[in-house]
């Protein structure tokens, strides 16, 4: 075992604060490669399958003396941080969190559990201050809410600054200021900031006196370490960070900050941001991925911002899923547009340079996440195998590093990338064409070459092989001939014998076994707990309702392909008329399509005649449009808008060879505003929708969501968090189907 690794690190606080940003989900778990020497020590390799995420092979060190613990030796980098000032390297993944000393050159695990988990993990994201010193992340203690807490990086210490906040894969609701000297958070639909000097020396004014206004966290953005711009509805205010205690005690009286002007649409933080240049002189507004509009921001006064571009956002390659704008040194921003192809789904990166006018300089597939630098002047992101650097101003290739598929990467200063990689974590200084070795991500297998030199071969190219460093928990490649030296692989030593084989535990697809040679023989799962029998998980269906709005079509698709879960998407026939391109992109996305019916209209409101002739002729035609404009069949399946159909238009139906799907017990996210006034009855956030369906889902249930309404208002929608809907039906132990298997 690795001295160093205490065990007690791993039942500390900071466990906690590991898992409980972090939501379960369904992966297959295979157990590979044992191997054993003559002290009894165990090699083996423990594969997840995780949909979302990279599948990858993890080394283990144990001994068959001692069941149920050993060490990890190889570290996947799902998320890293660069920490302290920059001298930790920070790394997550699904068994816990370990750090990196630069220092030193030596990983140590600071929280982890003691066994493989039984389901894999997907992890929330942190956000963490320029300096490194900061960090914070939503805690959950819900389906879709949590604890927003700000813990201080090098002693673990936390505060909690919002008991309430809604959990969110893609953000944290926090922004900080450059210098690190001041976090915005948001809370109960206001922002407040907080003073991080203050919250180290534990004498941080009442939260009361430290409320910027009301709004979202998309309502504020720092400009520089001295300023921050924030709107509320249309108009615009510049706060100095010099004036937040005053601004904040007297607000009610003097307003929010300087007023700089008013934006001639009203910003909805809901579904709009902006991003302002490091002078505050230049904003841009994205309105809801669909419109973007560059103004001119003055020094104070009430008149309208003048515009210099204001414009649809249209790509006719395919769907804005999401902006992200860099500013230029000469106060031109760079717009990175995640896309989804109309034509094949395939995610895409469209880069444009937004001055005089909107110039589209590059359109990249499948790209990584844009990563900039800390001065602003350098973007990263991966493509394929190879890790590229691009200058923001003139959008000129200045880096590139090949040879391997990037997980993550993080700035380390402006010189050097920290690459996470599907076999290694690296560090490159750009400039060169290689990077150092840190340690490994993961191994296609693990060997003995004598009785105590653990080795390993590359996960995704042959021939290359490292040396396990036990002292540091890292590991170096081995010198050019020597993949020459035998790998030794043995089963047993005498005294035990390690094997793979079934268990009964649903969440495995098998376990490791120590069998004891001598005395009375004895089979033992190497963690008991893979083998304990467990119930065949509960399945429900997911159906897509695309009645008359395209609103939340883009966002569903990109989640869906994100997380490998089929979905079933009734269309109605006022649905492709209004929209045939996203009709297609539906029905080129692979996913089922069924039929909604012609008309959006109640079928059972008083004045219609329905009989068996109207709902065959009312299905054959929903056909002929959706064919006419997709040139795709519909499924032989349909169910009527809104979930309601008598027995009779059921019976007609199934006369026409349809099948028809009750899946409207759990249809809750068309209820609006309007609606729940009307009848009395109580509106439901995204969130409580979520947290309603997994208390009500059953076996066998099917759960709508709606791609949008237009005869009502919702201040948000299910499809805004359907990706916490889908962890959270799985953290419940439900899979998700497909609707064919259930009629």
């Amino acid at each position: 075992m690795i001295p160093w690794a205490t065990r007690t690190l791993k039942k500390t606080f900071a466990l906690a604060a590991v898992f409980a940003a972090a939501v379960i989900v369904p992966a297959e778990i295979t157990f590979e490669h044992p191997s054993i020497n003559a002290q009894d020590e165990v090699l083996f390799t423990v594969r997840h399958d995780v949909p979302g995420s990279p599948a990858y092979r993890t080394v283990f060190l144990g001994n068959a003396a001692s069941t149920g613990d050993a060490d990890i030796i190889t570290c996947f980098p799902e998320k890293m941080d660069v920490l302290s000032g920059g001298a930790v390297l920070q790394l997550r993944n699904r068994y816990g969190t370990a750090r990196y000393a630069l220092a030193d050159g030596t990983l140590a695990w600071v929280a982890r559990g003691d066994s493989v988990p039984a389901e894999s993990i997907r992890l929330g994201p942190q956000s963490v201050s320029p300096d490194g010193r900061w960090l914070c992340y939503v805690r959950k203690t819900g389906v879709a809410t949590g604890e927003l807490i700000l813990k201080n990086a090098s002693t673990f210490a936390e505060t909690v600054l919002d008991d309430h906040a809604d959990f969110s894969f893609d953000d944290v609701p926090v922004r900080w200021s450059p210098d690190s000297a001041t976090v915005v958070y948001e809370k109960d639909g206001a922002v407040y900031f907080n003073d991080l000097k203050a919250a180290l020396q534990q004498v941080q004014m009442t939260e009361a006196f430290r409320k910027i206004g009301a709004g979202k966290i998309s309502s504020v953005c720092w400009a520089n370490s001295r300023t921050l711009i924030y709107i509320n509805h249309d108009v615009v205010y510049r706060v100095s960070t010099t004036e937040l205690y005053t601004r904040g005690m007297y607000a009610p009286l003097v307003g929010s900050g300087v007023v700089t002007g008013r934006l001639p649409v009203a910003f909805n933080p809901m579904e709009d941001h902006f991003y302002v240049n490091e002078k505050a002189d230049r904003l841009l507004v994205v309105q809801g991925n669909r419109v973007l509009s560059a103004y001119i921001v003055q020094t104070q006064g009430f008149s309208y911002l003048p515009a210099y571009y204001s414009k649809p956002f249209v790509d006719g390659r395919g769907s804005v899923v999401g902006c992200t704008v860099f500013w230029t040194q000469d106060d031109a921003a760079l717009v990175w547009a995640d896309i989804i192809s109309n034509d094949d789904g395939v995610r895409r990166g469209a880069v444009y340079r937004l001055a005089d006018g909107l110039q589209l300089l590059s359109v990249i597939d499948r790209p990584g996440k844009p990563v900039v630098s800390p001065d602003g002047t350098s973007l990263a992101f991966a493509v394929g195998e190879s890790l590229h650097v691009y200058d923001i101003a003139t959008w000129k290739a200045t880096a590139r590093l090949n040879g391997e598929r990037q997980v993550s990467y993080v700035w380390h200063g402006n010189d050097t990338l920290f690459v996470g990689g599907v076999s290694t974590v690296r560090a490159w200084h750009l400039g060169e064409k290689s990077a150092d070795l840190l340690f490994l991500s993961a191994a296609k297998t693990a060997f003995w070459t004598d009785d105590s030199t653990v080795c390993a071969e590359d996960a995704a190219k042959d021939g290359i092989r490292y040396q396990y460093d036990r002292k540091k928990n890292t590991w170096r490649q081995f010198p050019a001939g020597a993949a020459a030296i035998p790998a030794r692989y043995a089963v047993q030593n005498g005294r035990y014998r390690v094997f793979v084989g079934s268990t009964a535990n649903q969440r495995y697809a098998d376990t490791l076994y120590v069998r004891t040679l001598s005395g009375g023989a004895e089979n033992k799962a190497f963690f008991p707990d893979t083998a304990v029998q467990t119930a065949r998980r509960k399945r429900v269906a997911l159906v897509c309702d695309a009645t008359d709005s395209a609103d939340g079509l883009t966002r569903i698709l990109s989640v869906l392909g994100e997380y490998g879960v089929g979905a079933t998407f009734f269309v109605n026939g006022e649905f492709v008329r209004r929209y045939p391109a996203e009709a297609k992109q539906i029905a080129l996305s692979g996913y089922d399509c069924a039929s909604m019916f012609f008309t959006a209209a109640d079928l059972t409101a008083k004045g219609f005649v329905v009989d068996d002739d109207f709902i065959r002729r009312g299905l054959a035609r929903n056909e002929d449009e959706f064919f006419a404009a997709t040139g795709k069949e519909l499924s032989l399946i349909w169910h009527a808008p809104y979930y309601r159909a008598t027995a009779a238009m059921k019976a007609a139906g199934i006369s026409g060879g349809y099948r028809y799907a009750d899946c409207g017990a759990l249809s809750m996210d068309t209820q609006t505003f309007e609606r729940a006034v009307a009848s009395n009855e109580k509106y439901l956030t995204a969130s409580e929708i979520i947290a309603s369906c997994v208390q009500r889902a059953r076996d066998g249930s099917v759960i709508p969501v709606v791609t949008g309404i237009t005869d009502g208002t919702r201040g948000d929608f299910l499809y805004d968090k359907l990706d916490l809907l889908i962890t959270a039906l799985w953290d419940a132990g439900f899979d998700i189907v497909p609707l064919r298997q259930f009629i």
